[in-house]
C-alpha cells in the first residue's frame, strides 16, 4: 500500500515537472502575429487610432473615452516605429474576405483584454 502511494506521488511530481518545463517552450502568444511586444503595441495603437478616425469623435462618449485610454496605454509601449502597426493593420483589414469594421471590433477587444490580462492595466471605462 505504501509503495502505491509513493508511486502515485512520483507520477504526480513527474507530471507537474513536465508541465512546468514545457511552459518554457510555449510561444509568447502575441496578438495578430506580432513578433515583439513593441510590434503588438503598435498594432493595438493603430487599431484604436483607426477606430477614432472612423468615428471622428462622434461615437458614443464611453467608446470615445475608451479609445482615448487605449491610445494613451499603447503609445508609450509602441516603441520608436509605431507606423509598423498601421502597416500590419492595413494588411490584415484589407485582406480578401475581411470586413474592416468586424476586424477592428474584434481587435479593439483583443487589445483591451491583452492590456488587462497581461499588463494588469485597469481602464477607467471598465469600472
Amino acid at each position: 500500500m505504501k509503495a502505491i502511494g509513493i508511486g502515485l506521488t512520483a507520477v504526480a511530481v513527474a507530471l507537474l515537472v513536465t508541465v512546468w518545463w514545457q511552459g518554457f517552450a510555449a510561444p509568447a502568444g502575441l496578438l495578430y502575429g506580432a513578433g515583439t511586444e513593441e510590434a503588438e503595441a503598435a498594432y493595438c495603437l493603430a487599431v484604436a487610432e483607426r477606430i477614432s478616425e472612423i468615428t471622428g469623435g462622434r461615437g458614443d462618449a464611453r467608446l470615445e473615452a475608451h479609445l482615448d485610454e487605449q491610445v494613451d496605454f499603447w503609445r508609450p509601449r509602441a516603441g520608436p516605429r509605431p507606423g509598423l502597426g498601421r502597416a500590419a493593420l492595413a494588411r490584415d483589414s484589407t485582406a480578401p474576405g475581411v470586413n474592416e469594421g468586424a476586424h477592428l471590433h474584434l481587435a479593439v477587444q483583443d487589445c483591451a483584454m491583452r492590456a488587462v490580462s497581461f499588463y494588469g492595466h485597469r481602464f477607467a471605462g471598465f469600472e
